[in-house]
């Protein structure tokens, strides 16, 4: 169940993109959407740590021609979601505010290296602005992905 969430959202989130215009209103990140969803039916964190690091480097390969940046960025994600997920129990509004923290965390990350980086120039309101396009779609998101999972028998969830 894992395995097929994080695929299917991570092609979801390659056929969204191509719908979305760049500078448009909405900004896809299902497969973060998807890695915070997928918490809890991990027992053993390292092997969380494990999916988040193999997905982020996909995510790198397929969609942004980086190496390593987006591996690192969602183990240090995954770090912060399994943190929420201990102070957070497993219900719909929590889930929300896990991933509304979550979008946040990651775009300030992802900005502040860009910054670091001298990639791009420091605009407080152009980080407001992909935070708040990416709360947008990525908590409908989540909200849809909530009710699915929990509408699937918990003997099939834990099963891969």
């Amino acid at each position: 169940m894992k395995v097929i969430i994080l695929i299917v959202s991570f092609l979801l989130e390659g056929v969204i993109s191509n719908f979305v215009t760049i500078n448009g209103y909405l900004a896809p990140l299902f497969t973060l959407v998807a890695l915070i969803m997928i918490c809890p039916f991990f027992e053993n964190s390292a092997d969380y740590y494990k999916y988040a690091f193999f997905t982020g480097l996909a995510y790198d390969l397929i969609y942004t021609d980086t190496i390593i940046f987006h591996a690192i960025i969602f183990c240090f994600m995954a770090f912060i979601i399994i943190r929420l997920n201990l102070v957070l129990s497993d219900n719909f509004i929590n889930a929300l505010i896990i991933l509304a923290l979550s979008i946040v965390f990651y775009r300030v990350i992802t900005y502040g290296l860009l910054v670091f980086i001298n990639s791009i120039h420091f605009e407080i309101v152009a980080l407001g602005y992909s935070i708040l396009k990416s709360l947008i779609l990525n908590l409908l998101y989540g909200m849809i992905m909530f009710v699915v999972i929990k509408k699937v028998p918990k003997r099939r969830r834990y099963f891969d």
